[in-house]
């Protein structure tokens, strides 16, 4: 079996490898094929739990044939339909252009809603029966994949395949759902992945909408047992008709607040932030930074963790040749369009950008460390994440024209003086001294 470009998939999985180890692999993979020497069986299950919810992780071992099996088969499943994973960042900034015409509208209509329990509910024979099978995918990658589906009822979380095959549906649920609200007046509609956003110039009752894309579900998914969520905040029906002092709807980790003023005439004004929910992950992921520092003393490690924490940070890793991906961390990364509205941020979101740290200082007891200001100092900082957020300052990981490895190894040694840096590179060290900050 010839396994096409699966040195391409390999390279990606692990970028640390060489074209020797590459060639090696290569070989393992088509001999593990050949002889149905795998098995798709042989996955481990994480549970996490977020906001008293618990969630079961699927996943493979980095470096195993069936990992690399899995991310070969999502490429061929990309090619063949022609999949393009939505951006984050794009539809954001998109939402935030968009939204702002809404109040010269006559009349609109903003609709949030997800599916419920959506890895869990698409049946993954499902997709391969109605859409894989029939496709142009080679006959050797279908036995792969029918191999695949006979270890998994539905499709995951975690595992990459369960991307590729949940897409390849939700694109055909894209089509019809477009098509049915057409004549409503649609003039905004994204997905990512099971968020959904609409929104529509005429007036269209929440019972309606609701009624459209259950039958939508119904239509597209079959047997699957998809199901519309309409727990609070996971559907939101926004009408300007119907619009009260303030309502708010969240999206991708932010919230927006439209509210309405009677002045004379009717002005519709806009709110930004960072939702609750994900105002409490990063509370709790730097809170833990203060509790080290109550426990151990090290300042040094806490100002270097703060700087970190406050920043943008980009990191550049080189795939191949001139190829490089451009990874991003930290609270002004996956917030950066609040950048442009720091005005008309939600009193809660910028209490939490300019206050946290002193909170917890308050709340630990901890004497303010000299390098972080007054918390009455309207000072320009390197230490707050307000401060930063308007100023969009970056951490730029990148050794031709980002932080040089000296400065980075500089950094280490106040940490650690003990660091070896020998036979790595400059992304491995990269990731050690994140890792020793404690960046996830």
């Amino acid at each position: 079996m010839s396994l096409d470009n699966i040195s391409g998939v390999i390279r990606k999985i692990d970028y640390t490898l060489t074209d020797e180890e590459i060639d090696i692999w290569c070989e393992i993979c088509r001999n593990a094929v050949q002889n149905e020497k795998y098995d798709f069986g042989l996955f481990s299950k994480d549970v996490y739990s977020q906001s008293g919810k618990k969630r079961i992780i699927y996943s493979y071992s980095k470096l195993s044939v069936e990992n690399m099996l899995s991310h070969y088969l999502k490429r061929q499943l990309d090619k063949a339909f022609h999949i393009k994973y939505a951006s984050r960042s794009r539809i954001i900034n998109l939402l935030f252009n968009t939204l702002v015409a809404t109040k010269d509208m006559n009349d609109f209509v903003i609709v949030r809603a997800d599916f419920k329990s959506f890895f869990d509910s698409v049946k993954s024979e499902y997709v391969y029966q109605k859409y894989i099978l029939p496709s142009v995918i080679k006959r050797e990658d279908k036995q792969l994949l029918e191999k695949y589906v006979e270890k998994f009822k539905y499709c995951y979380a975690g595992l990459c395949l369960s991307n590729g095959m949940t897409e390849i549906v939700c694109k055909d649920f894209d089509n019809v759902l477009r098509a049915r609200l057409s004549e409503y007046g649609v003039f905004f509609y994204e997905r990512y992945v099971d968020d959904m956003l609409i929104m529509f110039n005429n007036y269209i009752s929440e019972a309606k909408v609701k009624s459209i894309i259950n039958d939508t579900i119904t239509e597209v998914f079959g047997s699957c047992p998809v199901r519309l969520n309409n727990r609070p905040g996971k559907f939101s029906y926004i009408s300007r008709r119907s619009l009260t002092q303030s309502q708010s709807f969240n999206f991708l980790g932010y919230e927006f607040f439209i509210t309405k003023t009677v002045n004379g005439s009717e002005l519709i004004g806009f709110e930004y932030g960072i939702s609750e929910k994900k105002r409490a992950k990063y509370s709790n992921m730097i809170e833990r930074a203060f509790i080290n520092y109550k426990t151990t003393g090290n300042e040094e490690l806490f100002r270097q963790q703060l700087k970190i924490f406050s920043s943008r940070v980009v990191i550049a890793r080189q795939i191949v040749g001139s190829s490089f991906d451009w990874l991003t961390k930290g609270v002004i990364a996956n917030y950066n369009e609040l950048q442009h509205v720091c005005d008309y941020l939600n009193p809660d979101t910028k209490d939490f950008l300019e206050n946290l740290y002193y909170q917890l200082l308050r709340k630990y007891n901890l004497k303010r460390p000299c390098f972080l200001p007054k918390r009455s100092s309207c000072e320009e900082t390197i230490y707050n994440l307000y401060s930063n957020m308007k100023r969009n300052r970056t951490l730029l990981f990148e050794e031709s024209i980002g932080i040089p490895k000296e400065v980075v190894l500089e950094w280490i040694y106040k940490i650690d003086p003990g660091y070896s840096s020998h036979g790595k590179d400059y992304y491995r060290i990269v990731v050690e001294y994140l890792e020793m900050i404690k960046i996830n």
